[in-house]
Formats: structure tokens, sequence, C-alpha cells
């Protein structure tokens, strides 16, 4: 209990002596402190609940990805204040979610009743955004819901990876051994793999039409890297491997905004006017910041660099941390990765152990696809960084995932406790 509160203590002083920065240079805004103390009431609520309702999972991953949203809050008030309101309230959302679901699930392996159910709601939700949704820099992401904007492929993370937790924890073996002989190679027969592959080829080509190819490329990391997972068989990963090479060079051919991206990661210095402006700017932010940073508040990067608040805010960071600060938020999300692959391993049954691994798959795919972008290492994909860019929609989800990450966490260690509690009265 001590450590909890200790962590949380300090979390909550770094909210509100980052705050206190903007404030001493003139970048808050009154209308942020409502917001501020309902999320620091909701922290600090929470460890006393996760006391008073015996709270026995990994007592590192909600402080760790406080940390994170902190440092995304603050730096976003620096960005813009009004986007900064927005997030504060997606922010006590998200942690209401992820308690909701902590004691709300009972037994999370009832989920995995629900295999296609879970993959018929992802594709539905892809075809409900390709036909109602409105392009934003080239991709068919948003559909309109009153006065909000949603982002369903959010959504569709939750859904798909509860459908691949589900699928590969009932067919492992025989995608693993294989059922038909080729050659030397045994391979699983189609109606093994038949439905895995189709639901890969349908989201995928579902996002591809929406010009989505940056979730696209995350989706199918996803697919590929949690089969690889679950069978250890490196025939998966050869195959994924020049699959993944045709159908991007396809898309290069067919979508101009992607000939753009790459055309400025290839060069941005040839066309730094127009198509490798973006690109140069976050450079010159970087770069800028040295090892220890301008200070907060002191950077020109957010005033430079485009899209800011959602798409860069890490080329923010780096500049005014330094590079100490932004290997200190890149170890973070490395923390939150190796602690749901260590609840992976500690997880009593399959579909727990899938779930667990495929939710740091896909953290640790989305943050290394989005800080390879900003960094030039790759051609910008336009996600947001989880926890920390701008955005209700990935905020919720976020924290949804986190909140099963917990949920099997908890009930695994519970689980074994009850065990060792059964075989020590046995004897």
């Amino acid at each position: 209990m001590g450590t909890k509160i200790i962590l949380r203590l300090l979390i909550v002083a770094i909210l509100w002596l980052g705050l206190g920065i903007l404030k001493g240079v003139g970048k808050f805004n009154e209308t942020l402190v409502a917001p501020a103390v309902l999320l620091t009431l909701i922290m600090v609520v929470g460890v006393v609940l996760e006391h008073l309702l015996h709270y026995q999972g990994d007592p590192f991953l909600l402080p760790t990805v406080q940390a994170i949203v902190t440092v995304g809050l603050v730096f976003l008030v620096r960005i813009r204040s009004d986007l900064a309101w927005r997030q504060f309230w997606w922010a006590s959302l998200g942690l209401a979610v992820f308690y909701l679901l902590l004691w709300g699930i009972r037994d999370y392996r009832r989920l995995g009743r629900f295999q296609y159910l879970w993959g018929l709601a992802a594709l539905i939700l892809l075809v409900v955004t390709l036909i109602f949704g409105f392009a934003s820099h080239g991709a068919t992401s948003w559909i309109r819901v009153g006065p909000f904007t949603v982002e369903p492929e959010e959504l569709v993370k939750v859904a798909l990876l509860l459908f691949l937790a589900s699928y590969l924890s009932e067919h492992e073996e025989l995608l693993r051994v294989g059922t038909v002989q080729w050659g030397r190679l045994s391979l699983p027969d189609f109606r093994t793999l038949g439905p895995f592959l189709l639901m890969a080829a349908v989201s995928l080509g579902l996002l591809a039409a929406q010009k989505s190819l940056g979730t696209a490329l995350v989706f199918y990391s996803l697919f590929v890297l949690l089969l690889y997972a679950v069978t250890n068989r490196l025939l998966y990963l050869g195959v994924a491997v020049p699959v993944f090479l045709a159908t991007g060079w396809v898309g290069y051919l067919l979508f101009g905004h992607v000939q753009v991206r790459v055309a400025a990661w290839l060069n941005p210095w040839k066309d730094i006017a127009h198509g490798g402006y973006q690109i140069a700017q976050s450079l010159f932010a970087i770069s800028g910041g040295g090892i220890l940073g301008t200070g907060l508040g002191n950077g020109i990067g957010a005033f430079q660099v485009p899209e800011a608040s959602t798409d860069f805010i890490f080329a923010v960071i780096a500049e005014e941390l330094g590079f100490a600060g932004a290997m200190a938020v890149l170890c973070l999300f490395l923390i939150v990765v190796f602690r749901a692959f260590a609840v992976s391993m500690k997880t009593v049954d399959r579909f727990g152990q899938i779930l667990t691994a495929g939710i740091g798959i896909l953290i640790g795919t989305e943050a290394l696809v989005i800080l390879t972008g900003v960094t030039k290492l790759l051609p910008l994909t336009g996600l947001p960084l989880p926890w920390v860019s701008y955005g209700g929609s990935s905020m919720l989800v976020h924290f949804m995932l986190l909140g099963f990450l917990a949920n099997v966490s908890h009930n695994s260690t519970v689980s074994t406790q009850l065990t060792s509690r059964e075989r020590e009265y046995a004897t």
C-alpha cells in the first residue's frame, strides 16, 4: 500500500509541477484547474479502492500509464489548452472505465466464448467507417456521432484482440503442428487456418480501402507476431515478410499520400516547404533539445511542427525535455510492454495468456511505429501515441486494454493463491 501511495503522489506532483511551470511562463489557462483536480481525485480514490478491494494484480501497470498520461497532459496544456481541457476529461473517463473493467468483469474467460461475435464486430465497425466515415489526412478513419467525432478503428483493436485470443487458444495445437504435409513442411488445413486468414485479409482490405495504412501496418504486425508467439513457428514469419513487402509496394503505387510520405521519409530536404516540411520541423525540434532540453514551455516545436498535439507530440517532448526526457518516456512504454508480457507468463489459462501478450504486442507496435515515424526511421503513419497524443477514442480504448490487462493479472494471482492454499490444506 505504501509503495502505491508514494507512486501516485509522485505522479500527482509531476502533474501539478508541470502545470505550475506552465503557469509561470504564461501557458496555463485557469479553466484547466477543475478537470485537473478531478483527475487528481480519481487517482487518489483509485489507490484507496485498490486497497479496500484487495487488488492483487501487477502493481506497476497503472502507475506507469498514469505517468505517461501526465506527461501527455502537461504537453497538451503547453501546446493547445483547449485540447488539453478535453483531454483531462477523457483521461478521467478513461480511468473510470479502467476501474469498471477491473472490478466489473468477474471471469474474463467468458469473453472467449464470443469468438466469432468479436470478429464480426470488428468487421462491422470497419465497414461502417468505410461507408459513413470522412477523410482526414488522406485516411477515412472518423465518423461523426452528434457533436463528437469517433475513430472506430480504436474499438476494432479491442474486438480484434478478443477474437485472436479466443481463436488462437482454441486452435493453438493444430496451428503449431499442422495436419497437411507439403514436402517437409507440416501445415494447418484450411479449416483451421482459414478463419484466421479470412479475418486478416478482410480487415486489412477494409483498412486499405479507407487508406488507413498506418493502422493496417499495426494490425498486420499484431496478426503475425501474435501467431508467431503462440505457435513459435518461423514459417509464419517467413511468409509474412514477403507478403508485407509486396502489399506495401502495391499500397505505394495506389495511394498518392503514401508516395508523398515515402518521399518525405527518403529526403525531406528536397521538398522542405511542402511534403517534407512536417518531418523536417520534427527533426529540427528534436535536435534542438540536446541532452536536457530547452525547458518546459521554452521550445519552438509546439508552434512550428504541424500536428504537434497528435502525430508529433513526441517531437515537442524531445525538444523541451531533451534526450533524457524522451528516453524516460520511451522507458515508460517499455515498462508497460514488459509488464504485459510478465502478466502473460504468470496467467493460469491460455486465453488470458494470449490476450495479455496481444495487448503488449499491440501497445509496443503502436509506440514503435509512431516514434520511428517522428524520428524519420520509418515513413509517417499518422497514428496517435497511446495515452499521450490528443484523442478521446484512443485514450478510452487504451484504458480499456489496460483494464483487461489488470483484470487478468488480478484474477490470475488470486487463482494461484487459492490453488496454493488448497494444496497446503490437502497436505
